[in-house]
């Protein structure tokens, strides 16, 4: 019997590696999300919004809309005014009769149904109703306690909250609705709803005695709730593409942004490290300084992401400035080549442009759409892209005879007359890709 040794080297990638990587991989919305997540459970994360919308955004919103009336109430920043590139979806629906298709007409009397349509007609843009009972009764003329009747009746149908004489009590029915509501919720909206929109976290946790993270997780959840009741009934619903990198022109000069401004808002936590170094506990110490290296490690993640991402950007613009500037056909270009380029792995690369957007002067595209193999041709031309070819394949069949359209194998035929080398198979793909039919459904059988 003989035993043989064999020795083997294995690299294996650390938890902390493998963090890094899925940081690199994470899109704006994605990061921003995962840094809100962290604040939320990590006291040395400190979350300073100096320039960008606080924890609570949808609140925020609401609050911005009052600051014409109050400027201390006023949230908007720089980020938030540049929300002019959304693309409306209009919505036909109404919230009039998305109420009173909730309500059974033989269950009312038409004075009560006629009372339900006027009450609708008094809610604000918000979904609030604050008319006075009696203004009602006496410009219906029906008695107070009809009124407040068909009121209670409206005030329990969707979106909850409807029909609530403010904020406050809006978000408190939406609570009750979704069986979250407690005392210390309750206390939080409706005594420090402003100290939330201002991300003032230390006057809560201090005024309410409550830990840091508790107050956090608190307003994460108050923050989805819906201070908008009306939103998308009968009006505009914006949708966005956000893009993670920007290349603006100015002057002939090309600029590359990256769109994270916010994360400049993150920071280490001042008070929890003095804390840190003056206490005395050891098990309090060591619990400071595993939440201080965390905290450490995600911000060195994040800039080495950043530099990552722009020595890319700095390729694809250089090697696709024909492009950007008047919308020539793209070079070929490979995650190889630029990997080549900048000294990194292909798959670093690919985990960087994964799911993000480029904006340009001329739209927004997916950033994984500008790296394109190149098409073999008979003089050893290695820079025709399969645009390239898709372009030529269209103009083909656009000047074909109708009555004899070229087949798939007779466009690759006419491709390769041109030194292109390019199979049949690729011309039926490069041919559905563009939403082009084939010869038998393009042919034209009229006399």
């Amino acid at each position: 019997m003989e035993l043989n040794l064999t020795l083997k080297q294995k690299q294996q990638l650390s938890q902390t590696q493998i963090q890094a990587l899925e940081i690199l991989a994470m899109d704006s919305i994605e990061l921003n999300q995962f840094l809100r997540n962290e604040y939320l459970e990590n006291p040395l994360l400190e979350h300073n919004d100096n320039t960008s919308s606080s924890i609570s955004e949808p609140l925020t919103g609401y609050y911005e809309s009052m600051s014409s009336n109050n400027s201390a109430l006023h949230f908007e920043s720089e980020s938030e005014s540049k929300r002019n590139r959304d693309i409306p979806v209009h919505n036909e629906g109404s919230i009039r009769d998305y109420l009173l298709q909730q309500l059974d007409p033989n269950l009312y009397t038409e004075q009560e149904w006629k009372l339900f349509d006027y009450l609708i007609e008094c809610l604000d843009d918000n979904g609030f109703f604050s008319i006075p009972l009696e203004e009602v009764a006496e410009k219906s003329a029906l008695p107070v306690k009809i009124v407040q009747k068909c009121l209670a009746i409206l005030k329990q149908l969707e979106p909850y909250g409807i029909f609530s004489a403010n904020l406050e009590e809006s978000l408190l029915r939406q609570l009750d609705a979704l069986d979250l509501n407690n005392e210390v919720l309750s206390v939080m909206i409706s005594n420090h709803l402003q100290d939330i929109a201002d991300g003032k976290i230390s006057n809560i946790s201090r005024e309410m005695h409550l830990p840091t993270v508790e107050v956090r997780k608190n307003i994460e959840l108050i923050s989805h709730l819906n201070p908008r009741l009306l939103s998308g009934f009968g009006s505009e619903k914006n949708d966005y593409i956000i893009p993670d990198i920007i290349f603006q022109q100015d002057d002939g000069e090309w600029c590359i942004l990256l769109n994270d401004s916010w994360i400049e808002n993150y920071s280490l936590n001042d008070y929890y490290v003095k804390m840190m170094e003056s206490s005395s506990d050891p098990e309090l110490s060591e619990y400071f300084k595993a939440k201080r290296n965390r905290v450490q490690f995600i911000l060195n993640s994040i800039q080495q992401r950043r530099q990552t991402i722009l020595a890319i950007s700095k390729v694809i613009l250089k090697q696709q400035q024909a492009f950007f500037e008047s919308n020539a056909p793209l070079v070929p270009m490979t995650m190889s080549d630029v990997a080549d380029e900048i000294g990194v792995h292909t798959s670093t690369v690919s985990r960087a442009i994964k799911g993000k957007y480029l904006q340009y002067p001329h739209g927004s595209l997916f950033i994984k759409n500008l790296f394109t193999s190149s098409v073999s041709s008979n003089d050893g031309n290695n820079g025709i892209t399969p645009m390239y070819v898709k372009q030529l394949l269209k103009e083909m069949i656009e000047q074909e005879n109708k009555k004899k359209p070229y087949s798939d194998q007779a466009l690759a035929n006419l491709l390769k007359e041109q030194g292109i080398q390019v199979s049949r198979r690729a011309v039926a793909k490069y041919r559905e890709e563009m939403g082009i039919r084939g010869s038998f459904d393009r042919k034209d059988y009229s006399e």
